[in-house]
């Protein structure tokens, strides 16, 4: 090569090389961003995962219907209620609403049984069998978001049989009795045994578990909230559920998209909420995305209803 076009192609090589190198540091960042090196997902036992970011960490139970297990903070206690309490009844199920389409027990297909694993490397993706009454197949997408450290779940029910049919999600998560529950009031009467034991003050309606006014039989409330979320605060802790507001009436059948449940026997009480009711063709799917956040409750921030500190910390964990 002669010598005058031997430095511009120096320069060339040079710059080309500083290109690519900065290239090659945007991908490592965008990767280290996504997560895929930081949140942990490791399997445990014979029918265990376990994601964890930071403080936070979630087991799922792929071989029991797939259910979220546990939740915790720096290795405490977790928020879900476990089997110990109740075989039956524990951690978070997601049932197909309204109840009056399959009555009692749920799907054991959906609920109880096991589920195929689909992915468990950056997230974990889960998959039911089909149940036999409705046809419903269900998957479960577990994931944290390493940039406000939450956890995702997206459900997705598919209407696998020849006709059409309404449904909606509802999800059900079990805590210890005891705490405060509360959401932004809807517009609607409440319904149920327990409505009668809420308070409603600044906008927000308030349930402080009280073991000794819990009814008998079934006691329930259903409810109509606003902004698309509920908290539940306990033992020091609080947990907020985000999840797509459903508009008045656009919820199942006898059904609420606020719903509480004591158990009679004082074990514990469940937090639940559902999307709207809506009709999938054969072959078609709906997907309900729920986002949690566990955080410690700050100082100065008391658990008592009617607070208006402690409903602002809410909702801004709502955002």
């Amino acid at each position: 090569m002669k010598g005058k076009h031997f430095l511009p192609f120096l320069l060339a090589l040079s710059l080309y090389a500083i290109l690519n190198a900065c290239c090659a540091r945007k991908t490592d960042n965008q990767e280290e961003h996504s997560g895929i090196s930081t949140v942990s997902i490791q399997k445990q036992g014979d029918s265990l995962y376990t994601l964890a970011f930071a403080n936070l960490k979630a087991t799922v139970d792929y071989k029991n219907g797939g259910r979220l297990e546990s939740i915790s903070l720096n290795d405490d206690a977790s928020f879900l209620s476990g089997k110990k309490v109740n075989a039956g009844n524990w951690g978070t199920s997601l049932w197909p609403s309204p109840q009056s389409a399959w009555g009692w027990p749920p799907s054991q297909q959906l609920d109880n049984m096991n589920y195929e694993v689909i992915q468990d490397s950056n997230e974990v993706i889960l998959k039911s069998q089909k149940d036999p009454k409705q046809a419903f197949i269900f998957t479960k997408a577990y994931k944290i978001n390493i940039s406000d450290t939450s956890l995702v779940i997206t459900y997705t029910i598919l209407n696998d049989t020849t006709i059409a049919q309404k449904v909606a999600a509802w999800e059900i998560s079990r805590v210890a009795p005891g705490g405060l529950t509360f959401y932004p009031s809807g517009t609607e009467v409440k319904r149920g045994q327990m409505a009668s034991l809420t308070k409603d003050s600044i906008g927000i309606t308030w349930f402080k578990y009280d073991a000794a006014a819990i009814p008998t039989g079934v006691p329930k409330l259903l409810a109509d909230g606003k902004e698309g979320w509920m908290a539940q605060v306990n033992k020091g802790y609080i947990l907020v559920k985000k999840f797509q507001d459903v508009a008045d009436g656009k919820y199942a059948p006898e059904e609420g998209e606020i719903e509480l449940y004591a158990n009679p026997d004082h074990t514990y009480i469940e937090i639940e909420q559902q999307g709207e009711y809506a009709e999938l063709k054969a072959g078609e799917s709906l997907t309900y995305t729920v986002i949690w956040k566990l955080r410690k409750l700050p100082e100065g921030v008391n658990e008592e209803a009617g607070n208006l500190k402690l409903a602002s910390f809410a909702r801004s964990l709502s955002k």
